[in-house]
Parts: structure tokens; C-alpha cells; sequence
């Protein structure tokens, strides 16, 4: 494997091993990436409780990032959707923005597996974690283990003016697609079919997700 940008790529994915459906799918997306990375580091390891340990996952990631000497890390959820040009664009649009410590995208689509709807949500400033490119060596704080806001914690840093961070918008195509279904733990409020899905996704996803027919195929085998 490897990328055809000068720095060496890593994608981070934390997971629990729960989400079995999305397995092929989350190396299929991978695969089809028209930059490669070089190091794909999947932290799965025996959760010790069943309490939210997604940010304990994501910092064990980053540091082997780092022993392994690349010089980015993406932040990957197994579960969610990637453009193939994804990994391209956000290298392109972190060289534009001056290689800052961390970028991210201010906008998210959400799409219900479930219900087969979405929602598009605007964060003014900062970005869900699984859309977020960190510059390495990454040398600044962690959040708790038991934190469930990873990206919260990132982007409250800039405020505080430890870390210089970068947020941009999707341009003309939408680039990553956040998918909620209902199983595994996850990290930040979950994936509950809330009300604030109120948009039809049907003809949505097909027109905007390269994959939506892998996606209609996992949702059918979901657990009611």
C-alpha cells in the first residue's frame, strides 16, 4: 500500500468487533481509494467494560500512527461511508489550508439505515470526528478514556489556542456520509432513530452514495 502524496497516510479506525454487517463494506471503501494510505491501524481489542471507550481506542491509534511514522492519521469509522476521492481531497484541502494540526468537514450527513431517512447538520466551526485529518506528531492533550466527545475535544483546544485547526465544506459532492443503524457502542449521543431524521433518504442515497445498494443490502439484515 501507499499514497501518491509525499507524506505517509494513516487511517485509525476504533472498533469493538459488534458491527460484523459492515466488515467487507469498510474494506471495500478503503480499497477504492483513489490515494492510498499507507498504514490502516484498526484498534480492536477486548473491551474491559461496557462503558463508551471510543476515545481511549482513538489515542491508542494515533500513538502506534506515529511509532508506525506517518505524518497524517484519519480519523475512519468502520461503519460509515467514504467517497473514493475522500482521502485525495482532504490531503488537497489540508495542503491549501496550510497543513494545520487538525481539519475537519463543519457539516455532517447523517443516514438512518434503519427508517431510510437523513438529516444534514451544520457544527459552525468544527467537525464529527469521523471526518477529522490530524497532522502527527500529534502533541497535544487527550480527553478522559470515558469521554465520549473525541471531536469536541479537539476543536475546544482551539479555542484555547493550543493547536491550530482548519474546518472546510463540502464542495459540489458530498464526500462522507455518517451511517447510523442501531448496533455496536458507539462513541458521542449514539444511533437512535431520532425525530430529527426527517428527511426521505431513498432517492437521496442513491443519488449521493457510490455504495447505497451495499447499504439497502446491510439494512435488510439488521436486527429489528
Amino acid at each position: 500500500m501507499g499514497s501518491s502524496s509525499k507524506c505517509r497516510i494513516a487511517i485509525v479506525t476504533p472498533t469493538r468487533g459488534d458491527r460484523p454487517l459492515f466488515t467487507e463494506q469498510y474494506h471495500n471503501i478503503i480499497k477504492n481509494q483513489t490515494v492510498q494510505p499507507d498504514e490502516i491501524i484498526i484498534v480492536d481489542y477486548e473491551p474491559i467494560s461496557t462503558e463508551k471507550d471510543l476515545s481511549t481506542r482513538y489515542r491508542k491509534g494515533i500513538e502506534e500512527a506515529v511509532k508506525r511514522k506517518c505524518n497524517v492519521v484519519f480519523l475512519w469509522e468502520d461503519d460509515d461511508w467514504y467517497h473514493p476521492d475522500y482521502i485525495k481531497w482532504m490531503i488537497s484541502e489540508w495542503e491549501k489550508q496550510g497543513k494545520p494540526d487538525v481539519l475537519g468537514v463543519e457539516e455532517t450527513y447523517y443516514y438512518h439505515l434503519k427508517i431510510n431517512k437523513y438529516v444534514h447538520i451544520k457544527h459552525g466551526g468544527r467537525s464529527s470526528a469521523f471526518c477529522v485529518l490530524l497532522k502527527l506528531p500529534y502533541k497535544y492533550s487527550y480527553p478522559p478514556d470515558n469521554c465520549i466527545w473525541f471531536d469536541l475535544h479537539l476543536f475546544k483546544q482551539r479555542a484555547q489556542k493550543f493547536l491550530k485547526t482548519k474546518t472546510i465544506k463540502f464542495n459540489k459532492k458530498i464526500y462522507a456520509i455518517g451511517i447510523k443503524h442501531g448496533t455496536g457502542i458507539t462513541g458521542g449521543s449514539g444511533h437512535k432513530a431520532s425525530s430529527w431524521y426527517k428527511k426521505n433518504g431513498n432517492a437521496w442515497l442513491k443519488e449521493n452514495c457510490s455504495d447505497n445498494e451495499i447499504y439497502n443490502k446491510i439494512s435488510k439484515q439488521l436486527p429489528k
